[in-house]
């Protein structure tokens, strides 16, 4: 479920436990805190100091003194049907104006129930225009007994004034809503979280400038032997490069420095490994003149459609990410199968005579990469479909002509059937 959501409501501070007096680990850090070191979010009532906002349903939190899991009550979600003209879903974010000092606790902790079986997303740290730590788990199962879930932390030692210190989000269930039970909301220490891996992946480099790692799958073991999926913000990790000549990391940012060749970035605080496989080059830089083109995505020009660059169809793989190499823009698809490039606002080309787009193949593959283009409008039909046979490692332009009949253009639909990883780059209509 999607978490960077519309913020509907603020509610007040609502205060009430006490504030920890002490604090019983020592940690070693790089930067001395001075925030408090409060261990409760919610146990029998919220801690001091914090603040609730909410998302979706703006009245979707209660306090609830019949169905708790320990004390005297309990968090009260109630998710709506999705035709609620207050909100389609629930979820919202705990935090605190002052930030707490978290670096002696390794996750968070609380008990969950639900009147139905579902499944929610939790995690800390989304607070804030550009939250700096967020860790996040989806698809967490709750049914209708009480359960314990661990939020395991990738590396504490960054939490030295974290502010957004518990959210949720949920949605309906088969086009019902339900109630959600949350209790004893606390972060803790368990020594035996241990062995935090990073999924392994590989990522492109460029000729120049500053690339951002973005978030990481990451996997902790659990005291149940189990490991749990987390998404992890990579600033949580310190990264070291096997091939200075090709690049260097400083927080989580790459800076490519002209070098060719495979250069692995590895966590110091976790097992895994990122994989600069090439240096490529950038698209071709697009010489049509503005007034010719209506353009989708390209630094060249401005963009028209409002377009979504994933609609995540049904039976597709295809996952995506912006890439801001030194200024240079493009859209990497991975485990590309098919996509949706979806426009809010049809656009219209009327004007236009092609449909122009730069592709290039990052993943090795042995026999013929070909890739299909394709416009479709919102009433469904279909325009003609351009074909191109991809080369690994270099751009290959596409140019599809425009059938007049076929507008306005609603979507884009790119097709492959291997699996593999590309980048797009200059997406726009042009006349003759």
């Amino acid at each position: 479920m999607n978490t960077t959501i519309y913020r509907h409501a603020i509610y007040p501070a609502v205060m009430l436990a006490a504030l920890l007096s002490s604090c019983e680990r020592d940690i070693d850090t790089d930067v001395i805190a001075t925030a408090p070191c409060t261990a409760e979010v919610f146990v029998d009532g919220f801690a001091a100091g914090l603040e609730f906002q909410a998302w979706g349903n703006p009245t979707n939190l209660t306090i609830d003194t019949e169905s708790k899991y320990s004390g005297t009550t309990s968090l009260r979600i109630a998710v709506p049907e999705p035709g609620d003209l207050a909100g389609s879903w629930a979820g919202g974010t705990f935090y605190t104006q002052a930030g707490r000092d978290l670096t002696r606790y390794n996750c968070l902790t609380f008990y969950a129930r639900s009147s139905t079986g579902t499944a929610i997303e939790v995690g800390i740290g989304n607070y804030g225009d550009d939250p700096q730590y967020v860790v996040s788990m989806k698809n967490v199962k709750i049914d209708s007994n009480w359960h314990r879930y661990i939020i395991p932390i990738p590396n504490a030692a960054k939490l030295t004034c974290e502010k957004g210190l518990f959210y949720y989000s949920a949605g309906a269930v088969d086009g019902s809503g339900y109630t959600i039970w949350i209790d004893d909301v606390r972060f803790e220490y368990i020594g035996t979280l241990a062995h935090t891996r990073i999924q392994d992946m590989t990522m492109p480099g460029f000729p120049a400038g500053d690339f951002e790692i973005s978030n990481l799958e990451c996997a902790v073991n659990l005291p149940n032997g189990i490991y749990q999926p987390i998404t992890a913000s990579s600033r949580y990790f310190t990264f070291t490069s096997s091939n200075p000549e090709v690049a260097t990391v400083t927080g989580n940012m790459v800076t490519f420095h002209g070098g060719k060749g495979e250069t692995v970035l590895r966590p110091v605080e976790a097992e895994g490994s990122i994989t600069i496989t090439d240096v490529y080059d950038y698209a071709p830089r697009p010489t049509l003149p503005a007034s010719d083109v209506l353009s989708v995505f390209s630094d060249e020009y401005p963009t028209v459609g409002a377009p979504i660059f994933n609609n995540y169809w049904g039976y597709q793989t295809t996952t995506d990410d912006m890439i801001d190499a030194g200024g240079q823009h493009m859209i990497h698809y991975g485990d590309f199968n098919f996509v949706g490039i979806v426009f809010q606002q049809d656009i219209d080309c009327s004007a236009m005579d092609f449909v122009h787009m730069d592709v290039l193949l990052m993943s090795k593959t042995d026999g013929e990469a070909v890739i299909t283009v394709t416009p479709h409008t919102a009433s469904g039909a279909v325009g003609y479909e351009g074909r191109a046979v991809l080369r690994t490692g270099e751009w290959v332009s596409i140019d599809v002509p425009l059938d007049p009949t076929v507008n306005p253009v609603h979507e884009l639909v790119l097709a492959s059937g291997n699996g593999e990883d590309i980048l797009v780059d200059n997406i726009y209509f042009y006349k003759k």
